[in-house]
């Protein structure tokens, strides 16, 4: 055996990468079937956002998009179709402007780059890539910062695995590091290596060294901003604590001068990317907006305490009884500057919490948010074992194990309670492809009832009117000059997940289908008999009993002839002026002025003709 590789065998780190490296793969077994097969999660919604935002950078060009966080798609029937409080481009691609485009591109490129298809899959894989780096980095960092405090390797390799299997086996680590990603996994990554360099910055023996790390930390903090909006908050803590700690090093000022105009270009940056592509104006109505939509004064405290307890379960509740028998730092004798540096540190791995406080309604709807807690909390896992005895650091062990097992079971149990999204999305696919066999869904323009995000773009792979009534989606087919209006009611299933239960398909022939969900059609107008129209407690024959009116199928044509003001005409020589009408899924409910009508008079309302105010017969209601 030759003597490198005998040495490295025996090397105490060897063995930490090795142990780590199966402890990454064996969470990743534990989660392999919820990759290929996602039956839901808490923020699943941000998943699909993703992918939704990749495809629509693949589908149109550079120009559209400005390589921005564009939703729109690369038909040009996708494009200026308005998507929550998303801003357009001149070619009416809507942009989202609540984070920075790095977030989005990194996944982007990594399906380039090894010929993915955008997929849930596929994107979770990319996500463990990064928790991966990051548990890397972490590590790396905690066995720096023991070391440092004099801890032999042995010890400092075990305390640093003790330390990262929070950032393993925890339900956030777990979930924001799997089927759910968002900007925050990847800036994890970056913000522990950027902790790295600062740690060993601040430990450097030589001038060339400091150089080299300054310059190192100085790309970090550029890059940091650029992906997520703790980078900022994260920077401006680092410019505080070393001004405080360092300042009469003329080196720290100087990269504390280095920090402030790196932060400051990466928001210039930003500003003028979106700028670009959106106009000036525009862009910073939209950041602001996305600002205060998010942050403390629409947040809550507790709701923020109880999500952390969510993300970390018996991690918190570890973390807080060893810090009722141990203080932070190490009981053997040394060097006030290693107390000071490792003091330093700690503080700055805190700082980036103090974003989940300005920004608190995301970081109390969004878990993964709140990813950043497994810094402080690995240093403190870390410390407390290295400085335990024996008998403590058995039952540090054990608390681990449990609080691990407790992270997965939690992470199933957060599963299992969105486990019924399975068969809605299996419900949503079928009806999409029955939609698809009905009409050119290329050619056609969608709307719906109910507010649209990336889902609902990526199963029709269409862009989707939201908060239509039916009669605008009639209008819509002419405004959009398309062949079809597919027009989708539904229900907020999970948050910005959507439960489809009716399809209806208006072609420009008049004639109109209705898809139905369970797997029933309705065609119109051959279903407008006496079949059609309801008897029941509230209906005879389609006929309200309790007020003045009646109801027709809500198709464009009826709704083109059913205008207000206009008058219904009845068999028996009656004439009601019409006061209201009111869009009910398959049903177009007709108001109409006087007492209840009396449906063994005026008959079924197929027979029902319409006049304008001059006494001109429209004859659109006669079948």
């Amino acid at each position: 055996m030759p003597k490198y590789f005998e040495s490295t065998v025996r090397s105490p780190f060897f063995w930490g990468v090795f142990t780590l490296i199966l402890l990454l793969i064996f969470s990743l077994s534990l989660r392999q079937q919820d990759f290929k097969r996602v039956t839901g999660a808490q923020n699943l919604e941000a998943t699909y956002h993703v992918l939704l935002t990749v495809t629509a950078l693949n589908e149109s060009p550079a120009k559209n998009h400005w390589y921005l966080p564009t939703v729109s798609l690369g038909r040009e029937s996708d494009k200026h179709i308005p998507w929550g409080a998303t801003v357009p481009t001149k070619t009416g691609d809507y942009i989202y402007t609540s984070f920075t485009p790095l977030g989005f591109l990194a996944p982007y490129f990594w399906f380039k780059a090894f010929n993915l298809e955008p997929s849930v899959e596929n994107l979770a894989h990319f996500n463990f890539f990064l928790g991966s780096l990051s548990t890397f980095a972490l590590f790396l960092l905690l066995v720096g910062l023991l070391k440092f405090n004099g801890y032999g390797p042995w010890i400092s390799v075990g305390a640093a695995l003790v330390g990262s299997t929070i950032g393993i086996f925890s339900r956030e680590a777990l979930l924001s590091n799997g089927v759910i990603y968002w900007s925050q996994s990847l800036y994890q990554t970056i913000l522990i290596f950027s902790l790295y360099l600062i740690f060993r910055w601040l430990t450097s023996e030589t001038k060339e060294s400091r150089r080299l790390y300054s310059a190192a930390i100085i790309v970090a903090a550029f890059v940091g901003p650029l992906i997520e909006w703790t980078g900022y908050v994260f920077n401006v803590g680092l410019i505080f604590l070393l001004w405080l700690n360092c300042r009469d090093s003329a080196s720290s000022k100087v990269l504390v001068i280095q920090i402030v105009i790196a932060t400051a270009i990466a928001g210039i940056l930003t500003v003028m990317h979106f700028s670009l592509a959106v106009g000036f104006g525009p862009a910073i109505e939209a950041l602001l907006g996305r600002f205060i939509a998010r942050n403390t004064s629409v947040g809550s405290v507790v709701e923020l305490i109880q999500g952390y307890g969510l993300s970390y379960g018996m991690f918190i509740l570890t973390i807080f009884s060893i810090l009722t028998l141990a203080y932070f730092g190490s009981r053997q004798q040394v060097a006030d500057n290693r107390q000071k540096a490792t003091f330093f540190m700690f503080v700055a791995t805190c700082i980036p919490l103090l974003e989940n406080i300005v920004m608190l309604q995301h970081a109390t709807q969004f878990s993964f948010d709140r990813l950043k807690f497994i810094l402080p909390a690995s240093l403190i896992l870390a410390f407390s074992f290295a400085q335990f005895e024996t008998k403590g650091r058995v039952v540090l062990l054990a608390l681990i194990l449990l609080s691990s097992f407790h992270g997965y079971q939690s992470y199933k149990a957060d599963m299992s309670g969105y486990s019924s999204w399975s068969s809605i999305d299996t419900e949503n696919r079928k009806l999409a492809s029955r939609i698809s066999d009905e009409v050119d869904v290329g050619c056609a323009v969608f709307s719906s009832n109910i507010g649209v995000r990336a889902y609902t773009n990526l199963l029709f792979h269409r862009g989707v009117y939201e908060h239509k009534f039916i009669q605008e989606a009639s209008s819509l087919m002419a405004e959009r000059n398309a062949c079809a209006s597919v027009f989708l009611e539904g229900a907020k299933a999970f948050p910005a997940l959507p439960k489809y239960t009716t399809a209806i398909v208006m072609r420009n022939d008049d004639s109109t289908t209705v898809i139905k969900s369970n797997g029933g059609f309705l065609e119109m107008p051959e279903v407008v008999d006496g079949s059609f129209f309801l008897t029941n407690n509230n209906w005879l024959h389609g006929i309200a009993r309790k007020w003045a009116g009646f109801f027709v199928p809500n198709t464009q044509k009826f709704v083109y002839e059913y205008k207000v003001g206009r008058f219904v005409n009845f068999s028996d020589g009656e004439s009601r002026e019409i006061t209201r009408t009111d869009p009910s899924g398959l049903y177009l409910n007709i108001y109409l002025n006087g007492d209840p009508l009396n449906p063994e008079k005026v008959g079924l309302p197929t027979k029902f003709v319409v006049t304008d105010k001059a006494g001109h017969n429209l004859n659109e209601g006669k079948k």
